[in-house]
């Protein structure tokens, strides 16, 4: 029984110690895990916002490029041309800027994206009705003051404003 106790005055300590020394440098290591997490983060995020906000800007400058209004003033029409194959070209112009910018879509978020494309096949769709509406005295002015580009115009503002509130939450 003595050696008992003499073996457990010096084991006990020991013990004791070790636990102590393991909890704190494991509680230690946990920490300095999330101090580098962390610190990973926000230089990633530091490094992403740049990328983040050069695919707002060019998703801004695409809403830009396909209101009507603007279309016009890029692609004048020409009186040789038909109103069809005038309004074939303003709609060839919005889908092929939504295929050199559609790739941006990795950078913002899916609901965004949808009020983008909602945008654009609104822009579409209003030329299109525009243009079936025309009599046979065609001008350019006529597809800009009708109803349905109104409502385009307004929807591309929509968009706009959606993605002034997303750079918000990442600012």
């Amino acid at each position: 029984m003595e050696t008992f106790t003499e073996v457990l005055k010096y084991t006990l300590p020991s013990v004791v110690v070790f636990l102590t020394v393991y909890f704190l440098l494991k509680q230690y290591f946990e920490m300095e895990k999330i101090k580098l997490y962390q610190e990973n983060q926000n230089r990633a995020r530091k490094d992403s916002i740049p990328v983040l906000l050069n695919a707002y800007e060019r998703m801004a400058m695409f809403l830009e490029r396909i209101r009507p209004t603007q279309l016009i003033m890029r692609l004048p029409y020409h009186p040789d041309s038909s109103p069809d194959q005038y309004v074939r070209t303003l709609m060839l112009a919005i889908q092929q800027e939504y295929d050199h910018n559609m790739t941006m879509q990795v950078y913002v978020s899916d609901k965004l994206w949808e009020i983008i494309v909602f945008a654009k096949n609104t822009c579409l769709t209003a030329l299109n009705e525009s243009a079936g509406s025309q009599s046979s005295n065609f001008s350019a002015t006529q597809i800009i003051q009708s109803q349905e580009c109104e409502v385009a115009e307004e929807t591309i503002r929509k968009a706009l404003e959606a993605i002034r509130k997303e750079i918000k939450l990442y600012l």
